[in-house]
């Protein structure tokens, strides 16, 4: 009798085991090893990782994909426009490798805000050399159509622009030239914005002119409508940031080179309004300069040299940044204050008609200049006739800034 218990526990505990090692077996095959999906340290391996989707392309995820295509929402009354944009793209002049239509697009996301287009309701903005593709709302695509419409008017592909470039060491110019001046609203920290008159300006320039500190740099370049200018220009600056130690290196330390980027990006892009009297202007500038280098004695000792001491660099870096979109009559000319910043004096500059090349070679060993910037529409085709003056309007709607 005892044999026979015996026996039975036997099989009990026999039966059990192999159903725990099948139940282990199935629920294993539901997951993927991180070692052998990741190539991660065998102790990252001893932990499993569940798998919602084996993709044949992605390989074992966690996240469950479908690959089956669906028709595209269209919950919020979405409608799909295709617009033909190669009146612009094709009928213009640009710069060989320039991208105009990414321009468009750029300037649509500005309005709109990127949000958008990555958010609910499902939306979807791409764009060809010769097409724009734009699935949104009809108010979504109200704005969209206003946008290209004022890069594509045969009217306003008369229009071009130029930027007048003016340093002063001081800022006390304003004292005599407040008196031309007329505010409006500018959204960048420690920059001021106005409005002139042509008359307004040839006297304002007659006061500066007779400044020791005053110097003028005349852009010769004439920037058509909705066009976007672009200057570079900038030098690498190559420091030791670090040391460390290192048996295989000559002095015992790795030696840890980089560089920095010193130099200035302009953009400005024009681009006139439907109701054919003001103009959007961009402007976005980003200055880095370099100040100054400093040095510090770091400890280096090694068995040879136990009081070795290398020197590394810290620099110290003054940044301007500024972007604007501001709208303005077009008979107005716009001054902008861009304030006392820093300006790095370059040895080397771009071949593309530099606007900032003259300031660098006349600061002073500070680096540092009061900068104005005056935009103006030029060489107006006089037989083209402009929509009709709307009603006047004040406030934001007549002087507008945006920033998204």
């Amino acid at each position: 009798m005892f044999f026979l218990k015996r026996n039975f526990l036997v099989l009990v505990f026999s039966g059990l085991f192999f159903c725990s090692s099948f139940l282990l077996f199935s629920e294993e095959t539901q997951f993927v090893s991180p070692a052998a999906s990741t190539n991660l340290p065998e102790s990252a391996a001893a932990k499993t990782i569940p798998v919602a989707t084996a993709d044949p392309v992605l390989g074992n995820r966690i996240a469950k994909i479908s690959n089956q295509l669906r028709e595209i929402p269209k919950d919020a009354e979405q409608i799909w426009r295709e617009y033909d944009i190669t009146p612009y793209t094709k009928g213009r002049k640009f710069l060989d490798g320039s991208q105009p239509e990414q321009t468009i697009v750029d300037w649509i996301l500005r309005q709109t805000g990127t949000k958008i287009w990555h958010s609910a309701p499902f939306g979807i903005l791409t764009v060809e050399a010769d097409k724009l593709y734009v699935y949104n709302t009809k108010n979504v695509q109200l704005v969209v159509a206003d946008i290209v419409d004022r890069f594509l008017h045969p009217v306003f592909a008369n229009e071009s622009y130029s930027i007048r470039v003016v340093s002063l060491s001081r800022p006390d110019w304003l004292v005599r030239g407040h008196k031309y001046l007329q505010p409006i609203p500018i959204l960048s920290s420690g920059i001021q914005g106005w409005l002139l008159d042509k008359e307004g300006r040839n006297l304002l320039l007659q006061e500066l002119s007779k400044r020791n500190d005053f110097k003028e740099i005349t852009s010769q370049h004439l920037i058509p409508n909705g066009v976007a200018h672009r200057i570079s220009s900038k030098q690498q600056r190559r420091y030791l940031r670090d040391v460390q130690p290192n048996s295989s290196s000559t002095n015992g330390y790795a030696e840890d080179w980089v560089t920095i980027d010193e130099g200035y990006d302009v953009t400005f892009v024009p681009l006139a309004v439907m109701d054919g009297w003001r103009t959007d202007a961009i402007i976005k500038l980003e200055i880095t300069q370099i100040d100054k280098m400093i040095p510090l004695q770091i400890d280096a000792p090694t068995t040879t040299n136990p009081r070795q001491r290398i020197e590394i660099e810290s620099p110290q870096v003054a940044k301007f940044n500024l972007d604007e979109q501001i709208r303005f009559p077009k008979e107005k000319i716009l001054l902008l204050d861009l304030g006392t910043i820093p300006l790095p004096n370059l040895q080397q500059t771009t071949e593309s008609g530099n606007i900032l090349t003259g300031l660098t070679k006349n600061l002073s060993a500070s680096k540092r200049a009061n900068i104005l910037l005056m935009i103006e529409r030029v060489n107006v085709n006089n037989n083209t006739q402009n929509p009709t003056q709307p009603n006047p309007v004040s406030g934001n709607n007549m002087y507008w800034n945006n920033r998204r």
